[in-house]
């Protein structure tokens, strides 16, 4: 133990501590440098200042990595255990534990659909994580750095970010109930040319690819209406204004209290899909770990297992 003149305890330099305590733990470097958002060299240099403060090594430089003497294993342990009752005492006296900040950028569809009404669940197990929302199209700029996960359309390659598969994309008609004749469950595809068909003017192609696929591509409707926006056509359909093309994992919970009915069995699929992506440098977060679990969790739950058993992590380059 040290003691100055004034008998105060002399703890070492804290910053250098805590990046020996990092560096120890994960017993690299680089590692350590990314968990507390410094470089490399600041890291190598912390540590030669405590090895200069100490008057000893505290790492074995190994062409394969780092090792640890006796001793300075013993100190990395004790300051993992002293920078950790340090943060929880720091976050007792906030009060509980410090609130974490999510934003998640995503469709209005989706918002409204799906997250909205499942945000409860996720509020109720993790207090500490107050998720913002954000919704917009492809088409509007964002500031990356604001952003913690964005939910978006497409083949699951973006520069920069890791995505993870939520569903592949199917898409199926779906109407009021009151459009259907008394006592009938369904219609015959015929029957859609007495019909207005609703449309999101982003996917103006929706209907005639499905309507190929059904094997009717000539067919045509009575009248069609175009949306700026999807979630609208959505809520017309809901109103019984006509049909509209939709996303299984959107409307389930409508299909299952009878607000909506799915009068066909033809599904249109396409190889794109639903992503949750993040940017690289937050992959790691914990909030976006959490929050990505709980919504593979929600998904499974509606969509079956089959449609998210093996989400696709990639991580683009750039």
């Amino acid at each position: 133990m040290s003691i100055n003149r004034r008998g105060v305890r002399r703890t070492g330099p804290l910053n250098p501590l805590r990046a020996f305590e990092v560096a120890g733990r994960h017993m690299s470097f680089t590692v350590a440098a990314d968990e507390l958002c410094v470089t490399q060299g600041a890291i190598s240099r912390a540590v030669k200042t405590l090895e200069d403060y100490f008057g000893v090594p505290l790492f074995k430089r190994l062409g394969n990595g780092l090792e640890m003497t006796p001793k300075s294993r013993v100190l990395a342990y004790k300051l993992t255990d002293i920078f950790t009752q340090l943060a929880d005492a720091t976050e007792e006296f906030q009060g509980s534990k410090a609130s974490h900040v999510l934003t998640v950028w995503t469709y209005t569809s989706f918002m409204i659909g799906f997250l909205i009404p499942r945000l409860p669940d996720f509020q109720l197990k993790h207090p500490n994580i107050k998720v913002r929302l954000i919704s917009a199209t492809d088409s509007t700029e964002f500031n990356r750095e604001q952003v913690d996960v964005r939910l978006r359309y497409g083949h699951g390659h973006w520069q920069g970010f890791e995505s993870t598969l939520l569903f592949r994309e199917e898409l199926r008609p779906v109407c009021s109930p009151r459009l259907l004749k008394e006592g009938h469950e369904g219609m015959d595809i015929e029957e859609i040319s007495k019909h207005i068909l609703l449309h999101y003017d982003g996917r103006r192609h929706d209907w005639s690819d499905w309507l190929a696929a059904a094997g009717y591509p000539e067919l045509a409707p009575r009248d069609n209406l175009v949306f700026d926006e999807l979630s609208v056509a959505n809520q017309a359909a809901i109103a019984g204004v006509g049909l509209a093309m939709a996303q299984k994992a959107y409307f389930q919970n409508e299909i299952d209290n009878g607000q909506l009915i799915a009068p066909f069995d033809t599904v249109l699929r396409r190889d794109r899909g639903y992503y949750l992506t993040v940017p690289r440098e937050r992959r790691n977060a914990e909030q976006v770990t959490v929050f990505r679990d709980w919504l593979l969790d929600q998904l499974a739950d509606q969509l079956g297992e089959t449609n998210t058993a093996y989400p696709v992590l990639r991580i683009a380059n750039g």
